[in-house]
């Protein structure tokens, strides 16, 4: 009985060591696709970093046209106020002025604040973002744009309440580097 006992498991020790065989075959297989997977991803390596190096943008460097900066000042604006959000009201502002002064749909001035508010969401202060956005305007719109401008971001100031002390001093600034006072 002893040695039916020993066959069996002398038979069960094999099975086992078969079946663990088996599945190291599809881990070292396995293994030779990551090695392979990884030897092409260091070949594309500087591929990769001269694309993410020209083309690694983020915050006030992906906004490139007057719309956008234009955009941002009314978001930041809006934001400047006591509650340093943008409310329902200013929202709807902001892209009525949109679609009445920079001619687009309400559809797509809707798709620009929301762009625009995603890509400035985590801006902790509002009046860092004059100084690139005026840099951006001042090489493509004239003085009566900005004025145009100066007028809608009062608007948006004072879409749910008159203007705080913060919206005055981001607008006073705005006026101040467009020589507008």
């Amino acid at each position: 009985m002893h040695i039916i006992l020993g066959f069996f498991a002398l038979v069960g020790t094999a099975l086992f060591w078969a079946i663990r065989l088996s599945a190291n075959r599809r881990n070292i297989g396995d293994a030779a696709n990551a090695v392979r997977g990884a030897a092409i991803q260091a070949k594309n390596m500087p591929r990769k970093r001269q694309f993410r190096k020209a083309y690694n943008k983020g915050g006030f460097e992906l906004i490139e046209t007057p719309v956008e900066a234009a955009t941002v000042l009314m978001i930041m604006m809006a934001r400047a106020g006591d509650s340093r959000r943008i409310d329902d009201e200013s929202r709807y502002v902001i892209e009525t002025q949109l679609s009445s002064n920079m001619q687009l749909s309400s559809d797509d001035a809707d798709g620009m604040v929301r762009q625009m508010e995603g890509l400035t969401h985590d801006i902790v202060l509002p009046e860092t973002s004059l100084t690139p956005m005026i840099k951006i305007l001042r090489d493509t719109v004239t003085k009566e744009d900005a004025k145009e401008l100066a007028d809608m971001l009062v608007q948006v100031a004072s879409a749910e309440t008159a203007p705080d002390v913060n919206q005055k001093e981001f607008l006073r600034r705005f006026r101040e580097a467009f020589d507008l006072n």
